[in-house]
């Protein structure tokens, strides 16, 4: 079982396979552990919300630094 990460959101449990994501979101999931494994829902709506505006910041920029580089090229 070291390959998998159980947690108990609301009463439910849910057994997440470690090889499946990378290490910093299982670290971030930990962080989010008490001692009985369970996880605040209040608290992992945030770290979601945290993440996805970092993705979408990243993408955004992606999306302008390709665009420049185009602009570029074709000058």
């Amino acid at each position: 079982m070291d390959n998998i990460l159980r947690v108990c959101i609301v009463g439910r449990h849910y057994d997440i396979p470690t090889q499946k994501i990378s290490e910093e979101t299982l670290q971030s999931l930990k962080k989010l552990l008490d001692d009985s494994q369970n996880i605040n829902p209040k608290d992992l709506l945030k770290a979601f919300l945290e993440a996805s505006e970092t993705s979408n910041t990243l993408k955004t920029a992606i999306q302008k630094a390709t665009q420049t580089l185009q602009s570029h090229q074709n000058s």
